[in-house]
Order: C-alpha cells, then sequence, then structure tokens
C-alpha cells in the first residue's frame, strides 16, 4: 500500500491531497503555458461593465490633469466600436464587437476578476498606454444609453387645486349671522290674514254638495325686526358692521319685515330717532306695537355720554317692556369698561314665548358676583336688557330666550335699563379747551391704547 507523500521543491506537478501554496502575483499565462499548465479559455463574449469605464474615465481625466497631456499616435485611427444591436431570434448570440487597444487598454478583464482583485507590480508589466479622454468617451456612448433617453416627453403644468374663497369673508360673516337669527324664525296664526283652507272646503263639498269656500287664519312669521342704530360720531367706523347685521337679519327669513333707524341720545333732553330716509321721529311711541310681536336690537359702541344719562334709561326702558330687546355692543368684552355701557355678568332666564324683558329673570352667574362691582338688586323699576356681542353664538343665545319657555337659562351680560344714569359717562369725547389739555389726552390715550387702536387713530385726523 502506497502512502502519499507532500510535494516538495523542484517536483513536477503535485501529487494528489496536495496543492502549492498560493501565490501573492498570479503567474503571467505564457509561463504556465511554457510549463504546459492548462491556461483558461477566454469568454467567448466580453462586454465591459459600467463601473470599468467610470474608472477609465477617471484615470484619463487624472493623467490628463496632474501628468500633463497623453502622446497618442497621430496615424491610430478612431475606435471604431459597433453598436450593439438585438439580433433576431433565430441568429446565435452577438459576436464580440472589436475594441482597440486605446479604448479598452487599462481596463480589467473578466479573467482578471476571476484570479483576484490585486494585480502585479509595476516592475513585472510593462507601462500600458492610457487611453486618451477622447477615445474613452467615444467609447462609452456607443456601450450606455444616453442619459436622458432617445426620447422627449413634454409635460403640462401641473393640475393644482383651484383656491378656495376665504373663509373668514365678509359673506361668510353675514351668512353666519343670519343662521344665527334664523332661531327666531316661528310661524303663527295671523290675526288679520285669512286663506282657502283647500281641505276643508273639500271635504264638506263632498259632503253637502254646496262648495262653499272655508278661511282659516294665515300662517305668517311671529316677529317684526327694528334696528336702532347709534348715530354717534365714534359710529362711522361701525357703519359696516351695522350693515351687515341688517343684511343678515332681512336673508335669515324669519321676521315679517326689517325696519332700521338711526337714534342720537343726548346728555340732556329725550332721545331724536330718525328713519333712513330722513324724516325724525317725535316719539318712539311710534315704533311700539301693542301685540308684543315686535323685536328691538340696539347696535351702539356706548361711547356717548347720552348711554349714561336718562335719556337712554328711558328709550331702553320704554323698548324693553314692549317687547324682546337686546343691545348689540360693538366693542369687544375686554374694552367695554371704557364705554358709558359697562354691562355686569349674569345668567337670564326666559318668560316664556316672545315675552317682554320685565319677564326676564336674571341673577348673579355661578362663579358669584365681582366682588368691586356686584349686580344691583332688582325691585327699583329697573329692567334687565340683554348685552350682545356681533357674533353667531350670541345671537343663538339670545334667540333661545325670546323664543323658549320658562326655565331655559342662558348666561349673557346685562345692564339694567333705569339704572344707567348712576353710571359713569366714558371718558374722551370731550374736547380739551387748551392745547396742553389736548397733548395730555393724546399722551394717555397712547398710554391705554392697543397698537392696532394706535394704527387707527392714525387715520382719524383726516376724517371730517
Amino acid at each position: 500500500m502506497t502512502r502519499e507523500r507532500a510535494s516538495g521543491p523542484g517536483d513536477g506537478d503535485p501529487a494528489s491531497g496536495s496543492s502549492p501554496p498560493p501565490s501573492v502575483y498570479p503567474e503571467p499565462l505564457a509561463h504556465a503555458s511554457e510549463r504546459g499548465d492548462r491556461v483558461p479559455a477566454a469568454p467567448d463574449h466580453f462586454v465591459p461593465r459600467w463601473q470599468e469605464f467610470a474608472d477609465a474615465v477617471w484615470l484619463a481625466a487624472h493623467r490628463s490633469r496632474y501628468d500633463g497631456p497623453v502622446d497618442a499616435p497621430q496615424d491610430a485611427p478612431a475606435p471604431a466600436v459597433e453598436a450593439v444591436r438585438p439580433q433576431d431570434a433565430e441568429a446565435g448570440p452577438p459576436s464580440r464587437p472589436p475594441v482597440t487597444d486605446d479604448a479598452l487598454s487599462g481596463v480589467p478583464s473578466a479573467g482578471d476578476e476571476d484570479a483576484g482583485s490585486e494585480r502585479p507590480p509595476a516592475s513585472r508589466t510593462s507601462a500600458a498606454p492610457v487611453p486618451s479622454a477622447r477615445a474613452v468617451a467615444q467609447a462609452v456612448d456607443r456601450f450606455l444609453p444616453h442619459p436622458e433617453g432617445r426620447f422627449t416627453l413634454h409635460l403640462g403644468p401641473p393640475l393644482l387645486p383651484q383656491p378656495e374663497p376665504d373663509p373668514a369673508g365678509p359673506g361668510r360673516v353675514t351668512a353666519l349671522l343670519a343662521r344665527a337669527l334664523h332661531h327666531l324664525a316661528r310661524r303663527i296664526p295671523s290675526r288679520d290674514h285669512l286663506e282657502l283652507d283647500e281641505e276643508t272646503t273639500a271635504e264638506q263639498g263632498l259632503v253637502d254638495g254646496l262648495w262653499m269656500p272655508f278661511l282659516r287664519p294665515a300662517r305668517i312669521s311671529a316677529f317684526d325686526l327694528v334696528l336702532l342704530l347709534d348715530d354717534a360720531p365714534t359710529m362711522r367706523i361701525w357703519e359696516e358692521s351695522a350693515a351687515r347685521l341688517a343684511r343678515a337679519a332681512e336673508h335669515s327669513g324669519a321676521f315679517r319685515s326689517v325696519r332700521t333707524l338711526r337714534t342720537t341720545v343726548p346728555r340732556t333732553g329725550t332721545a331724536t330717532l330718525r328713519w333712513s330716509t330722513g324724516r325724525a321721529v317725535a316719539d318712539p311711541a311710534e315704533l311700539l306695537d301693542g301685540r308684543g310681536s315686535r323685536i328691538f336690537l340696539v347696535v351702539t359702541d356706548g361711547l356717548a355720554h347720552g348711554w349714561a344719562a336718562t335719556a337712554a334709561d328711558e328709550l331702553l326702558g320704554r323698548l324693553a317692556n314692549a317687547g324682546p330687546t337686546a343691545l348689540v355692543h360693538l366693542l369687544p368684552p375686554h374694552l367695554r369698561h371704557r364705554s358709558s355701557l359697562y354691562p355686569y355678568p349674569a345668567v337670564l332666564e326666559a318668560g316664556g314665548f316672545g315675552a317682554p324683558n320685565d319677564s326676564l329673570g336674571h341673577w348673579a352667574p355661578p362663579g358669584g358676583p365681582d366682588p368691586m362691582r356686584p349686580l344691583p338688586e332688582t325691585g327699583d323699576g329697573s329692567v334687565a336688557v340683554p348685552v350682545l356681542s356681533l357674533k353667531p353664538a350670541s345671537l343663538a343665545a339670545w334667540s333661545d330666550l325670546v323664543t323658549g319657555g320658562r326655565g331655559v337659562r342662558r348666561s349673557l351680560p346685562v345692564v339694567l335699563a333705569g339704572a344707567l344714569s348712576k353710571g359713569a359717562p366714558a371718558l374722551g369725547l370731550r374736547a380739551p379747551r387748551l392745547p396742553r389739555a389736548a397733548t395730555a389726552a393724546v399722551r394717555r390715550f397712547f398710554s391705554l391704547a392697543t397698537p392696532s387702536a394706535r394704527r387707527l387713530a392714525t387715520h382719524w385726523p383726516p376724517s371730517p
């Protein structure tokens, strides 16, 4: 039985079961052929990868930048590399395209990749010519597709959504106010108008054959609305807001009619009313309706001195005793203490459908009254008048009090008609008599006013 031994130096082919140690540098194919070793066959088709072309382009650019221009033979023809085209299904695999040495020198072959990624040192190999950048670019153009493609696709502008209207525009505000006032829409039998009762007429005609018409009271809206707009000089900046409220009342469909008047409340004397046509109303009694189906809304900013006088007590008292009455305060709640109408926080209870204000119950809010400004006691003939903001929620809460039965409660601020003359008028409406007083008034205004109010005040001097 023969034993296998390890091959040593000088032996021919290695014995079975042993192999020579791998060399750091692969042996050239010429030496291997002289020894008679088997040389691996070259692949039939050689197609360089894109990484190889990228390395060649980078190497050429680096060489031309740092080592000077490459001396390429003048008589060398341009590399002619035929583009690889798809063959018919019956034809064999495409043949290897002819590539010049200038175009592919320095590009590793597939055999080198199988042998290893390491290359022999420069001392054992001769310096190979570096391809020119033009030759490499031509080869890349033939083998790689164009980065932008062969076709041009023309795209139109992007389809974007249509811009929506501003949700906070004046039209939307008017619609929200009209929706809140629509809570007052109630239909009741009319006392003056009759309409044909078709069902009763048809039934009686079939029974007795007389075909006599039967009438019934027409159903109409329960309330009329009267808007009283303050005619003070400071109301000029609120004209658009007052007009928006009037349009909302007309669009709500809750009233039989909507009438607008101008009112002036002086410090002494009685209030004066004017229709929109200019005709003066001598007495507010013309506005009163004995049936109690008329609603009154007084729109003001409360800055006139007359709102802290007896004229305001008389006007609001007569309206509140004649029908549901409310006061729309145009100033925001945090600025109302600077006006002549400084309301009290309270809880109101409805007195019945369409009941006047003297039937409203009112008391301090659940958190208790303001210790610095408690709600006055009732019993002196004063009537509570709800104070509303020009906002849908405030109008809707008041509508619930007007149309609700007893037990409906809402939290709304109130002023007491009959006790307004006990309050203090607003400051800043008296014309200064001396230049120093005018300067002091302007300085005091700027110390109390907000930045928005200061910017607004700069537009007032040019206005009449």
